[in-house]
């Protein structure tokens, strides 16, 4: 194996860590959004910080030691987009945990139950998109992933869009208060926002999924 396939897996495996620490900590969100009382929310999330880093820093590192070649170099800086992608995914997580947690034995509890089917769908997605970057980089005859993670992402936001209208009959009914409300809407904006940013790391990676 030569230096730069070495630091192309190390990068590969940099991804691999970020993803699998999100991927944990959107596991505990759809925990919580069951509202289970015999699974309290934990107190906080995985911080994934020094974890992007070093996804960042072996990206900077592979352009900076090695001058790879066009495709090994496209790859690299759709590899840094995705790192960023990934801390995007990790503030909405982060914000969708607190406001879960303040609307857990509200009067709206139900619809905070009906999210977890969205996260559900949420995470199969991210089982594929992060095949994107496991497989073997030489083999170019698979096919793109990109319809699939649509065809679920397309499930999603109809999913929320139930939820929104169901949000909107209840507001209409009368009951509960303006910031149950509030930050009923706003945890349906951070699912559908941690969707829309998963849907693109396909597209981030489009050089390296090549059909």
């Amino acid at each position: 194996m030569t230096l730069l396939d070495a630091r192309l897996e190390g990068l590969q495996e940099a991804l691999d860590h970020l993803a699998t620490a999100v991927d944990e900590n959107l596991r505990a969100v759809l925990l919580g959004l069951t509202c289970d009382k015999n699974n309290p929310m934990s107190a906080k999330l995985t911080d994934t910080f020094a974890l992007a880093h070093a996804a960042r820093e072996r990206c900077l590192m592979l352009v900076a030691r090695e001058h790879p070649l066009a495709n090994d170099l496209k790859y690299s800086m759709a590899a840094l987009r995705v790192g960023h992608d990934y801390e995007r995914i990790q503030e909405l997580a982060l914000a969708l945990h607190r406001r879960v947690e303040q609307l857990r034995g509200t009067p709206v509890q139900e619809l905070v139950q009906d999210m977890t089917g969205i996260m559900a769908d949420i995470l199969k997605m991210h089982e594929v998109v992060r095949s994107t970057w496991q497989r073997d980089r030489q083999d170019v005859t698979l096919p793109s992933v990109k319809p699939r993670v649509s065809t679920i992402a397309a499930g999603v936001y109809a999913r929320i869009s139930v939820i929104q209208n169901k949000i909107i009959e209840v507001i209409a009914r009368g009951g509960g208060n303006a910031e149950m409300f509030v930050e009923l809407v706003l945890a349906c904006r951070h699912l559908k926002r941690i969707c829309n940013t998963m849907e693109a790391i396909p597209d981030e990676l489009h050089a390296f999924d090549r059909q």
